[in-house]
């Protein structure tokens, strides 16, 4: 998704997840403003499987960002075209608020919902924490994607390594067929080229 001047931020990630992206926080707000303890019961084992679901394809999609942002951070000085965050004025809080929800609600929310309504923890996958407390760094060391313009501009957390050129390749390759396939969740494959 590279012509020999430009790069495209998004290579293609958005139809798969605009109806997933703050849809947790949403379905979860929705759920926990009833006040009805007893249908809160009833309601939570389908509230929860369509909490996972949302969860999982957020993750994917983070993960995916972080996949892209190694990938295209080896072109130097390439112009990135399609930021529609380019000059926005904004705030940490702003730009953080959703993924700092979704990191206390995987660490502790969803522990504590499942103690109390399914009478058991909360186990979430190993991967999400990891991804998303990456992808917030991500997000706060640039500034939001408000000045990235060029590749040059990119920069990665700590918390992920730096592929080599063949795993580059396997995941430029993996993000184009996860894509063409509309499967974000396949994204999860490459987990181990970044963590």
């Amino acid at each position: 998704m590279k012509n020999d001047k430009k790069i495209l931020f998004d290579p293609g990630y958005a139809p798969l997840v605009i109806d997933s992206i703050g849809a947790v926080g949403y379905t979860y707000y929705m759920f926990s403003a009833s006040k009805n303890v007893r249908l809160k019961k009833i309601n939570f084992p389908s509230v929860f499987k369509k909490i996972e679901s949302l969860l999982k394809k957020n993750v994917a999609f983070y993960l995916g960002c972080l996949l892209w942002a190694s990938y295209i951070s080896n072109f130097k000085d390439m112009e990135i075209e399609g930021n529609k965050l380019l000059g926005e004025e904004t705030t940490e809080e702003e730009y953080t608020g959703e993924i700092s929800f979704l990191i206390e609600l995987v660490e502790t929310g969803l522990n504590r919902d499942c103690k109390y309504y399914l009478a058991k923890p909360y186990v979430p996958d190993e991967k999400y924490l990891s991804v998303l407390k990456a992808y917030k760094e991500f997000l706060i060391i640039n500034n939001g994607f408000v000045d990235c313009s060029n590749t040059s501009q990119i920069k990665l957390p700590d918390l992920i390594k730096k592929p080599d050129e063949k795993e580059l390749n396997e995941i430029n390759n993996k993000i184009q067929e996860a894509i063409k396939n509309k499967d974000i969740l396949s994204l999860f494959e490459c987990y181990s080229l970044i963590f």
